[in-house]
């Protein structure tokens, strides 16, 4: 008894236990404008069954079903989000202002507003300019009070009608409304969209990122739909959304920039990881070479840092290049789109001025009533302009810099404060004004503001968040089946690449799972593939088919072949990979344990000895080469190269116990059961030693059943070795 069930039948266009579902649903929440909803598309759907019983064939059938299942998730929907509103009190509180509120909130009214505050905004150039600072003060705020109301409307509003949709549309394509204000209103669609889907909110974000002239509003409607489609409900219910979308995917432009944003998705995901590579690598660098530089250019050295200077006289030159070094990779990190400034603002988030749920999504500016105190305290701080107009960072972030200055000025020595004033003191990074009008540059700014808000926001667990997997589909958009037979799909190889760099291998595999155009079953689809599934061994096959010299195909055959201890199908793959490069010594090498592992000791001996003449010191080639002469019951050459092998620094566990058995087989009991059990003390001290040591022999059990020890003999071996304390 619950809307989840109601949403589940709509997506099986499963009317009447829907229907069924919102009638128990509301017996438990009774409410008397939705009964009578409900009622009355009970009542249209008897209708449509009365008219099919009596035999009438009607065409429209078909449409009249569909605007049924519509009403009945409008029904649900606005039900939902009601429900929502009331368990929240952030919501509920955004609902009462909406509510108190005295405004006309027809969308032409609002528009009008929206047009007279910036008609009046230019009209402030001819006022007198004595009364100009406190007119466009008193503008700003009564306008913000305006827009945040807005905001807080759309936010706990029901779903829209088809004519708010065209308004709102309007409005977001008109030049004379604000783009600050168009912004604002996108980010509560979003906002709104994601957590309750709505048909007429998604096809108008689309359309306003199909015809939008201004960058900052198209790439926020750009985030808005794509994050609208949340799981297979809607496309069910709606199939007018693929309609769209495969229409906007007609667009290069629009292909290059879904493919930027999935990846920028992933760099905000990894902010965290970031902050930490940040923290722990890049800041103590930054740190311990730092300089203390003068006003006049000079650096300030002690009496030890003379010494240093004379004792080390290119320590200095070495500092300074790895503190360009360390700033180079943090601006490196941010121009591939890493967050590094998260981990930074993350902590500045506190001030009252983010109680105000606009203000984590409203583009920056100068006249914003928040900061206005700090603004006109700050206005001639050079510095402080620089970083507003040029920083690399989001508007959240420059909002929460503005505030935490405003709190740490008075601390800043003289000397520092007058740098400032100047602006001789500057950022790390500065954005080119070029690459700040970019699409990729304004959409991932606004990511990061996105990211913030459901990162930081106090009760941010009471929004669907784009950045978690609450949804079907929220940061790995591309694998929606809206997207299936579309031409975007050619680009999934590319993001695969990325998402493996990431180190996202599991979100790699889902997208590389979603590939249905057999067109691009081309031999790099099958090397991804193969190493994303590791039973994939028909991948690699495919792989050579298409491409039968491929190293890399041939390479992966062998190690799968090899790892299913199918040695002789791995001795030929290793074959034909010296064939095409017989020098390379990794593949002989390999084909040599082949050789061991199927008893032809001879073979893999010959390719032994050459390789250990070519290179002594090679202890792989050693490694090997002892276990060939052992199998082969060449014991007493075997030993001498175990014991050359144990007298290394740190030796390999596998090079004793493989010693152990080249004694055992010699017969050599007691040494044999002294390595062992001094094998397992260190690799088992609390663990089940008797487990591990029947490990260890029933790997081995072919071969020691060929050199003649029984089940008997092996048994003692076992017992004699509990004797001694294991």
């Amino acid at each position: 008894m619950n809307l989840d069930m109601v949403f589940g039948h709509l997506a099986n266009r499963d009317l009447l236990c829907a229907i069924k579902e919102m009638e128990d649903y509301l017996l438990v929440h009774p409410h008397q404008v939705n009964s009578d909803r409900l009622y009355t598309i009970k009542a249209d759907y008897q209708m449509m069954i009365d008219y099919w019983r009596k035999g009438f064939k009607d065409p429209q059938l078909p449409k009249l079903n569909d605007k049924l299942l519509h009403r009945m998730y409008v029904l649900a929907a606005n039900v939902a989000t009601n429900a929502k509103v009331l368990k929240s009190p952030l919501l509920a509180s955004l609902f009462m202002k909406v509510n108190m509120s005295t405004r006309d909130w027809a969308v032409s009214v609002i528009r009008e507003q929206l047009e007279a505050f910036v008609s009046d905004i230019a009209l402030l150039e001819l006022e007198p300019p004595h009364i100009v600072a406190e007119r466009r003060k008193a503008l700003h705020q009564q306008h913000f009070q305006l827009i945040s109301e807005v905001f807080a409307r759309i936010l706990t509003s029901d779903l829209w009608t088809e004519g708010q949709g065209e308004e709102i549309e309007q409005l977001l394509l008109s030049p004379t409304i604000d783009s600050i204000d168009q912004q604002l209103i996108v980010s509560a669609m979003t906002l709104a969209s994601v957590g309750c889907y709505d048909m007429v909110k998604f096809r108008t974000l689309i359309h306003v990122y199909q015809q939008a002239t201004d960058e900052y509003v198209r790439q926020r409607a750009l985030v808005g739909w794509v994050f609208a489609i949340n799981n297979d409900l809607e496309e069910a219910l709606y199939p007018e959304m693929r309609a769209l979308v495969t229409q906007t995917l007609e667009n290069p432009k629009c292909m290059k920039e879904l493919v930027e944003l999935q990846k920028q998705i992933f760099y905000c995901l990894g902010a965290e990881d970031d902050r930490h590579t940040i923290e722990q690598e890049i800041l103590p660098d930054l740190i311990k070479n730092q300089q203390n530089i003068t006003r006049t250019g000079f650096i300030d050295q002690d009496e030890e840092s003379v010494l240093n200077d004379i004792l080390h006289p290119n320590a200095e030159e070495e500092n300074l290049e790895r503190l360009e070094s360390s700033f180079r990779r943090m601006v490196d990190m941010q121009k591939q789109g890493s967050d590094i400034y998260f981990g930074g603002f993350s902590q500045m988030k506190r001030f009252s001025f983010f109680n105000e749920i606009s203000n984590w999504f409203i583009p920056f500016y100068m006249d914003h009533p928040g900061i206005a105190a700090s603004r006109e305290k700050f206005k001639k701080i050079k510095f402080l302009t620089n970083i507003m107009e040029n920083g690399p960072f989001c508007d959240s972030d420059k909002y929460s810099f503005m505030l935490a200055f405003d709190v740490v000025l008075n601390q800043i020595p003289d000397n520092v404060r007058q740098m400032l004033d100047r602006g001789e003191a500057m950022m790390m990074h500065q954005v080119e004004k070029s690459e700040m009008s970019t699409p990729a540059y304004i959409r991932r700014i606004y990511l990061q503001d996105l990211f913030r808000f459901f990162r930081l926001h106090p009760v941010c667990n009471e929004f669907v968040s784009i950045f978690s997997k609450s949804g079907t589909y929220n940061t790995l958009f591309m694998r929606a089946p809206i997207f299936d037979d579309t031409d975007i799909q050619t680009h999934f190889m590319e993001v695969i690449r990325f998402l493996l760099k990431r180190k996202r291998k599991g979100d790699a595999q889902k997208l590389l799972d979603v590939i249905s155009n057999e067109k691009l079953f081309d031999y790099d689809y099958y090397m991804l593939k193969g190493y994303l599934d590791s039973d994939s061994m028909e991948a690699y096959q495919k792989a050579l088919e298409l491409n039968p010299k491929s190293e890399r195909a041939l390479l992966a055959l062998a190690k799968m072949h090899f790892k299913q201890e199918e040695y002789s199908l791995a001795l030929e793959a290793y074959g034909k990979l010296l064939e095409l490069n017989p020098d390379k010594k990794s593949y002989q090498l390999n084909k040599a344990v082949c050789l061991t592992n199927l008893y032809r000791y001879d073979e893999a001996e010959q390719i032994l000895y050459r390789l250990s003449f070519e290179d002594a010191d090679d202890l792989n080639v050693t490694r090997v080469l002892a276990w060939a002469l052992t199998g082969d019951g060449k014991y007493d050459q075997a030993g001498r190269l175990y014991e050359q092998l144990l007298e290394q620094e740190k030796p390999a566990d596998t090079d004793r116990i493989n010693y152990a058995f080249c004694l055992w087989f010699s017969n050599k009991i007691d040494e044999a059961a002294s390595i062992f059990r001094a094998y397992l003390m260190k690799a088992s001290p609390k663990g089940d030693r008797w487990s591990d040591l029947l490990q260890i022999l029933d790997k081995e059990r072919q071969l020691i059943e060929k050199k003649g020890i029984t089940s008997e003999e092996m048994r003692m071996m076992i017992d004699w070795i509990d004797v001694y304390g294991l």
